[in-house]
């Protein structure tokens, strides 16, 4: 038991990974399998800035793929470039409902979430309908 707290204490903290790097390389696009002229249009408001694109990805968790085609799909996007701390790179699809796909320069593919978030979601109220603070 002793040396169980030993291990304990001088264990060495996690550190979170964080953003180092980050670039937008557009706003305001819209999935193209819509052919939807007016979530076009209303997409192109969605325009993080990045600090707001940094604090998402600072703050995202790992969810699963249906979180995004089932429960919070949003056509509006935006696409960028960012490097982690821990020096793991890749590209981001992030959508205005506070989900993103990061695919890691290797291949691997990951779907994050977080919300709140302070961007304007042209979507806002119409995911998961009479979630507490949703609206």
């Amino acid at each position: 038991m002793i040396g169980l707290f030993a291990l304990l204490a001088v264990a060495t903290p996690v550190e979170a990974r964080t953003v180092k790097t980050l670039r937008i390389e557009s706003t305001g696009l819209t999935d193209e399998t819509m052919k939807d002229e007016v979530a076009a249009r209303a997409c192109k408001s969605f325009k993080p800035t990045k600090r707001q694109v940094v604090d998402f990805f600072n703050k995202a968790y790992p969810v699963e793929s249906y979180v995004l085609s089932q429960q919070r799909y949003s056509p509006c996007q935006a696409v960028g470039v960012l490097t982690f701390s821990d020096g793991s790179r890749g590209d981001w699809v992030l959508y205005s409902s506070g989900v993103a796909v990061f695919t890691f320069d290797r291949g691997d593919v990951v779907h994050l979430f977080n919300k709140p978030n302070r961007w304007h979601d042209p979507n806002a109220c119409t995911y998961g309908l009479g979630e507490k603070g949703e609206c």
